[in-house]
């Protein structure tokens, strides 16, 4: 991954070419509940997780550990500029990848 001319990380050209949206840095704390998938009930629990970054159609987020995968369908709430508020939206797990620190790294699509 190379840096941007703004110094915003920058993927390599083929990754590039497949997005349909433009993905913006956003780093923000976020509660989601899994709302589980044919296999899996609904959670009752809220999770934290960290944004990664943003773009129309979903967005990447940060997990301590392996606590999503694909296909799950999450209520995601996700903090509003400034003020002390949060939007609820619905999303469905794309992909998820491990991360270096033992982690994982989990693409969002929104549901609308």
């Amino acid at each position: 991954m190379s840096k941007s001319t703004m110094g915003w990380p920058r993927m390599d050209r083929h990754a590039e070419n497949k997005r349909h949206h433009v993905r913006f840095p956003f780093k923000k704390r976020i509660s989601y509940t899994v709302m589980g998938d044919d296999f899996h009930p609904p959670s009752e629990f809220q999770a934290q997780a960290q944004t990664v970054d943003l773009s129309r159609c979903g967005l990447r987020i940060c997990l301590k550990g392996p606590a999503v995968d694909v296909g799950f369908m999450l209520m995601v709430r996700v903090p509003v500029s400034e003020v002390r508020t949060s939007v609820p939206v619905l999303a469905e797990v794309r992909w998820v990848r491990a991360n270096e620190h033992g982690g994982s790294h989990a693409g969002l699509e929104f549901i609308s």
